[in-house]
């Protein structure tokens, strides 16, 4: 008993720690339903260089993949090698970063709340709850964090990285460490998600200028030069260097342009607006600009990622990213972290970590701001750590607040509502949201290669459907296709066409637009690069609208809710 009361912090934390991996590997393969698009060409490019180090282009460990034509960035895909050479090609290995980055994020807001409030406690019957604890607690059982921690998300590691980044800078700036850890881990973040590219440098800079009173250049050349901080920066602006110049070559850049919020079709739109004004010119050309729509729209999205629709996903949602109309954080973590904000909003003033916080949290959502999706759950995930704290704060100032006769029983109250709603929340995530939106996952795919490899070698060709994205990368990864077979050299046929790499072939493998496979009899199917191939004793797999009169039946693969996603068919 005596050891248990010394070492009650870290047993409580252990205990915190082992209920996050639970939750975050429990049935990784298998939840979500299947892996997505992304996830296949994470896993394939990962292989590829443990194999052959090149990436599915032949390009020599790259610094960004091109993937898709999407440029994946580089730390998620070479972190994912690992689990690849000790699990083999499988949904499990290529999630197992994402889930241990899940979890590594609970000791990590353990030490950051520590940090800003190593004196703030919750007293509950004589006996004290560190708040650090609870900001943990509160984490391993957060919907938001749960959710992205399962999937092959780069934003998940990030989000670890920028938080023990973040714990490292602040000790820097309390002087109590150096700032080599720090930079380590934020230079590393922006080589995982793009979010970061934007969060990170305005963060060290705005942080530096707003806590300590210097530029983070005097910060780090004081008067007396330390070797440590020196090595830092050149750690952190090399990683920045690397942002810059992919950015300055499009590759960087690239998956914006596919977001940003001035699309062609948008300058189009603004230009007709213009156009048919009943305003005078002057006046219309002062109201129907790119400048003033880009900054309109900006602050709206911003302002979006405050606000109640957006916390319950009711606005926008994007299904693999969150389970619509269901609270981000449960309803009690996010009353009280509202709580907590106010709180820290009336002591500002001669209190930096308050202060950071506040950074912090109003600098999360510009990245995600500044994209044309309406808000959604992923890019602006730096805010997940800061309003849990938030919450943290909160629940330890209603507790002072209150009268000790009442602070007990709310405190139970309080704890069992958090925990019933993440149970229901889990619930839910494992019955009808796998259920309703197995096709936002892509699901089928797996089944249909595992088809092709029992049986596709008694035809003589295979033709997949493009019908639900890139089957070729599904095709490569469950197959588990020498990466020798898809890179340049082989016999395959792949292309650059409107911004995007397409793949029509690889080996006897040929994959066709959906619309262009016929209902009537079919003899010959096209491909999007030119030209046409026969269809005779193949096996055709197609989506329930396009079936072709000649074609034999063999299976039906639905998603989850019963309805068809793919038929197999044979065509004599």
């Amino acid at each position: 008993m005596k050891f248990i009361i010394k070492h009650k912090v870290s047993i409580f934390l252990s205990l915190i720690v082992i209920l996050g991996c639970v939750l975050r590997f429990w049935n990784l393969a298998a939840l979500p339903v299947s892996l997505n698009w992304d996830e296949v060409s994470h896993g394939f490019n990962a292989y590829s260089i443990l194999k052959t180090g090149m990436d599915e282009w032949g390009r020599h460990f790259p610094l960004i993949f091109r993937a898709f034509g999407d440029y994946k960035l580089p730390l998620y895909i070479y972190l994912t090698v690992i689990p690849v050479y000790f699990f083999g090609l499988s949904a499990f290995s290529v999630r197992f970063i994402s889930a241990l980055s899940g979890v590594l994020a609970i000791p990590g807001i353990f030490l950051l709340t520590k940090e800003l409030f190593p004196e703030k406690k919750i007293i509950v019957w004589k006996y004290s709850l560190p708040l650090e604890i609870v900001s943990a607690f509160l984490l391993s059982i957060s919907p938001w964090h749960f959710f992205i921690s399962r999937p092959a998300l780069e934003a998940n590691l990030a989000l670890t990285l920028i938080i023990f980044g973040a714990y490292y800078f602040l000790r820097f700036l309390n002087k109590r460490s150096s700032l080599l850890p720090g930079l380590i881990f934020l230079g590393f973040s922006m080589q995982a998600y793009n979010t970061a590219r934007v969060f990170v440098p305005l963060f060290l800079v705005i942080t530096s200028i707003v806590l300590s009173g210097k530029g983070i250049w005097q910060l780090v050349f004081p008067k007396s030069n330390k070797l440590k901080n020196i090595l830092a920066l050149i750690i952190f602006c090399s990683s920045l260097f690397l942002v810059v110049s992919q950015v300055y070559s499009g590759e960087g850049s690239a998956r914006y342009d596919k977001l940003k919020i001035l699309s062609a079709s948008i300058v189009f739109q603004i230009g007709a607006a213009r156009s048919q004004s009943n305003l005078p010119p002057i006046i219309a050309k002062a109201i129907y600009n790119r400048p003033v729509y880009f900054v309109s729209t900006a602050i709206k999205n911003y302002l979006g990622y405050f606000s109640p629709a957006f916390y319950y996903q009711t606005w926008g949602a994007q299904d693999q990213f969150a389970i619509a109309g269901k609270n981000l954080l449960t309803l009690p973590v996010y009353l009280l972290s509202i709580l907590g904000l106010v709180s820290i909003l009336f002591k500002l003033k001669n209190h930096k970590s308050n202060q950071f916080l506040l950074i912090w949290l109003l600098l999360s959502p510009v990245a995600a701001a500044l994209t044309s999706d309406p808000p959604q759950a992923l890019r602006p995930n730096p805010m997940i750590p800061v309003l849990i704290i938030f919450a943290s704060f909160g629940f330890a100032f209603l507790l002072e607040k209150l009268p000790k006769k009442f602070s007990e029983i709310i405190f139970v109250i309080i704890s069992v509502w958090i925990i019933f709603s993440f149970a229901t929340y889990f619930y839910n995530y494992n019955t009808e949201y796998k259920v309703k939106y197995s096709s936002s996952w892509q699901y089928g795919y797996s089944q249909v290669m595992n088809f092709i490899k029992d049986y596709g070698s008694e035809y003589q060709k295979i033709f997949i459907t493009k019908r639900y994205g890139e089957p070729h990368i599904f095709y490569a990864f469950f197959t588990k296709l020498p990466p020798q077979d898809i890179q340049p050299g082989g016999d395959n046929i792949r292309f650059a066409k409107s911004d995007w790499f397409w793949t029509d072939k690889i080996d006897n493998v040929y994959f066709i637009n959906d619309w262009q496979i016929p209902k009537t009899s079919v003899a010959t199917l096209p491909l999007e690069s030119g030209g046409d191939v026969s269809t005779a004793k193949s096996l055709l797999v197609t989506s329930p609208d396009h079936v072709p009169v000649n074609a034999h039946v063999i299976e039906t693969i639905n998603f989850l809710d019963g309805s068809p996603a793919f038929i197999i068919t044979s065509v004599p």
